[in-house]
């Protein structure tokens, strides 16, 4: 058995973003969630929250994709207010002395354009709380993929929930908690299968 040293764990936050298109430059963020992970020892969402910018551009083929209903995005937070309570659930789960962390996601390079929105949106700044490398698991499902560990052709969030057996109800998946959620529970099931 290999005990852990517990002072040596990284901890990270899975996100994921729900957005009104594919250009971080002109659509609209419209919700956000993030995961606590530690490797092998704690997996804790801390937020999940609606978006409402000033302006909120969407188009008909994302709403369609991830179901979300513009009511609770006009109810939701505008974006100064959500990055404060982002900061209060980094703070209460990592300590106001923290440093910035590092984020996690799958195709996290998509979700960090929206992210780094949201934050100028808010007139903060991201660094501030988030570390500028962030781990994907887009990336690592492909490396599986080359090195014949993993069969498939694109490595699709889809593609790894099913290689690691994380199962999503239906109006869970294409969710920011959702997706956030079987992310960090899939990267814990990789790091222990491979």
């Amino acid at each position: 058995m290999v005990l852990l040293d517990m002072t040596k764990i990284q901890t990270f936050l899975v996100v994921d973003t729900e957005t009104g298109g594919l250009d971080c430059e002109k659509h609209s963020i419209l919700s956000i969630a993030g995961v606590i992970w530690q490797p092998r020892t704690k997996l804790e969402p801390i937020f999940d929250l609606y978006i409402r910018e000033l302006f909120i551009n969407a188009v008909p083929q994302a709403l369609k994709v991830n179901k979300i209903d513009l009511n609770k995005v006009y109810m939701g937070h505008e974006p100064y207010n959500a990055v404060i309570k982002i900061r209060k659930a980094l703070d209460e789960h990592l300590g106001t002395d923290r440093k910035p962390i590092q984020l996690v996601g799958h195709n996290v390079s998509f979700d960090l354009g929206f992210i780094k929105r949201l934050y100028r949106h808010a007139g903060m700044t991201f660094s501030d709380d988030f570390r500028d490398r962030a781990l994907d698991t887009c990336s690592i499902l492909q490396f599986l993929m080359i090195s014949g560990k993993v069969d498939g052709y694109r490595a699709s969030a889809d593609l790894l929930f099913k290689t690691a057996g994380v199962e999503l109800k239906k109006e869970d998946r294409h969710t920011a908690l959702g997706d956030a959620v079987a992310t960090a529970e899939s990267l814990e099931v990789l790091i222990n299968k491979f």
